[in-house]
């Protein structure tokens, strides 16, 4: 079998990233991780550095520029690690693991959170499939909750009005029987192989949100242009869920917040404003009903909360990293 790239972000992460590299290397001796150090302030590039040398993996490091020149023959036990300076989000450091993979000639590259950790064969296992099934856009796992018996999703469906349901999710392994094959038109930027190819000609995945929203945008996309993915749950990968952003407290309430910011804005540059403005007519009781059953938020907090939510994304075309920053510090709402 070809080798094939797997692309994965690592922000002050190192021990996650550390343990998800090892379950690569175990499962599957034909991957090539390709990790993107998205402008870590600790030192994850040493950690992981002196843990691929303590293994006997051969690594090779530097800038994208760097690694895309780099045309050395591809040894066994391989890691690439590509150094950003600053922290460029997932979308945009996702796309500058995706440039070295393109440049590097792999065939297929798999996207995968640096929160999990791979059952042997599972990212070999989609992509053969994507060889076997041309018509396939993309090969999607089964994604479990790491330390349950439970099942986070094996991909969805996504409507044109950007409604997402998931298959299975939240199922119990011991109770659940799953089909071999299902068919999706939505699923989460968390693990899914493509033809590296195919990918680079739709230009990646969109950099317009700092955090977020990447899998919506992608999964319209698909649903645009006729394009399909299958979950094949044969290929397990366990996901410590929400490790990526803390959900407690402040921080919790803010993410909740650009998550909502970043469909509101997508969604009203998709529909234009007057059709936008239709949907928005039935979406935010959707949101002010989950938000007051799920959020500690005051009845004050949450018209606020709204009041600003639709503000902004009349205000804003994207969610940069400043955007970002300022609404995970302030709050203001």
């Amino acid at each position: 079998m070809e080798r094939f790239a797997v692309v994965i972000l690592n922000w002050n992460a190192s021990a996650d990233t550390i343990q998800c590299l090892r379950s690569i290397f175990i499962a599957d001796p034909t991957a090539v991780p390709v990790v993107v150090d998205n402008g870590s302030q600790d030192d994850s590039v040493r950690q992981i550095l002196f843990w691929c040398q303590s293994l006997g993996i051969r690594t090779a490091t530097g800038s994208a520029e760097d690694l895309c020149a780099t045309r050395t023959e591809q040894p066994p036990r391989q890691l690439l690690l590509v150094r950003s300076r600053d922290n460029l989000g997932f979308a945009k450091g996702s796309n500058l693991g995706l440039r070295v993979v393109a440049a590097l000639e792999f065939p297929s590259t798999v996207f995968l959170n640096n929160d999990t950790v791979v059952a042997p064969g599972a990212l070999s296992f989609l992509v053969d499939k994507l060889r076997v099934e041309p018509e396939l856009y993309a090969a999607v796992p089964q994604l479990r909750i790491s330390g349950t018996d439970q099942i986070w999703n094996c991909g969805g469906t996504i409507s044109r009005l950007g409604y997402r349901r998931y298959h299975f999710g939240g199922r119990k392994l011991t109770s659940t029987s799953l089909p071999k094959r299902i068919v999706c038109s939505f699923f989460t930027g968390c693990c899914f192989a493509v033809r590296t190819r195919e990918f680079c000609a739709r230009g990646g995945f969109s950099e317009r949100f700092f955090f977020g929203e990447e899998d919506f945008e992608l999964a319209l996309w698909m649903l645009d242009n006729g394009k399909t993915a299958a979950c094949f749950t044969d290929a397990v990968i366990d996901h410590k869920v929400s490790a990526s952003i803390s959900k407690s407290g402040r921080a919790r309430s803010s993410t909740i917040y650009l998550y909502y910011l970043n469909r509101l804005i997508h969604m009203r540059l998709r529909f234009g404003v007057w059709r936008w403005r239709v949907w928005l007519c039935l979406y935010l009781p959707y949101i002010i009903q989950l938000l007051y059953r799920t959020s500690r938020l005051s009845t004050a907090d949450l018209l606020r909360f709204v009041t600003r939510l639709v503000r902004d994304a009349r205000r804003y075309d994207g969610v940069t990293h400043e955007l970002f920053t300022q609404i995970m510090r302030t709050q203001s709402w």
